[in-house]
Parts: structure tokens; C-alpha cells; sequence
């Protein structure tokens, strides 16, 4: 699905696909670069990072807000063009999402639910995933 009108190009060979702007790894690519780490920086780190800059460093914290921001408009238009084709009464995110859950779940309710990217109709209701970043693996096993 593409959401950004000649964006970046994608490893499907397409350009501005959702994954591109909306994946974990697309937010993990993009705060590495922004704060010039090690492209080895993992996700924990990440969280670490973007907790101890809220409360040691709010002047720093404005360029995590803006990433945070980008972020979930992001997954707000994707999510969004799901809903209007499927209309779904929820929606269950999984994956190492819920790690940042604290981080993103509620700016990412509060775009998709503000009804400006999708027609208008009762609340979706956005959940995260029992099974955490379990469900492939729990899966393979069944």
C-alpha cells in the first residue's frame, strides 16, 4: 500500500509504501540516523534512550516528539486506509510494537480516531496484541 506520493523507494521496488514510513524498523532506521547511533542499536536501547531523554533532557526530547509524530501519522494513514476498506470493529498490533507501546499507542489512537482519515462511523477500537511479539513463534509450534 502506498501512502506517500514518490517517497522512498521500497525493497518491494515501489516507492512511499506504508512499511517504508510505518514499520518498527522504519522508526528504529530513522531515530538511528537522527541521533547518529550505531546502526547495531537495538530497540531496548532505543526505548531506553527516548525515556531518559523525556525526564533528563525535555530541549532534546523535542527532535524524539517530532520522529514520535511522523511516526504515527504514518501508521495513522495506513491503519486508516485499512479501516475504510475493511471496516474492522478492532484492531490487534503486535510485533515489537508493544515494547513502544507507552511511546506510541496513544498519539497513534488519538490520529486515527480523531475521524479526519477515515469515514466517519462508530470507534475502532485498537488493542495490542495478547500473544506480544510471540504469535509467530507460538504459531510455528501449533
Amino acid at each position: 500500500m502506498i501512502i506517500e506520493k514518490e517517497g522512498k523507494l521500497c525493497n518491494c521496488g515501489n516507492f512511499g509504501c506504508f512499511e517504508k514510513y510505518a514499520s518498527m524498523k522504519a522508526f528504529k532506521d530513522e531515530f538511528r540516523k537522527e541521533f547518529k547511533l550505531d546502526e547495531n542499536t537495538s530497540g531496548k536501547d532505543i526505548i531506553n534512550i527516548i525515556r531518559k531523554e523525556k525526564i533528563e533532557n525535555p530541549s532534546n526530547y523535542k527532535k524524539i516528539e517530532r520522529l514520535i509524530k511522523n511516526y504515527t501519522e504514518d501508521l495513522a494513514i495506513g491503519m486508516s486506509n485499512l479501516i475504510n476498506i475493511f471496516e474492522p470493529e478492532a484492531i490487534g498490533i503486535g510485533g515489537s510494537f508493544i515494547y513502544f507501546e507507552d511511546i506510541f499507542l496513544n498519539e497513534l489512537k488519538k490520529r486515527i480516531q480523531d475521524g479526519k482519515l477515515f469515514n466517519p462511523r462508530k470507534e475502532v477500537i485498537i488493542e495490542m496484541a495478547t500473544l506480544e511479539n510471540d504469535a509467530g513463534i507460538i504459531g510455528a509450534t501449533i
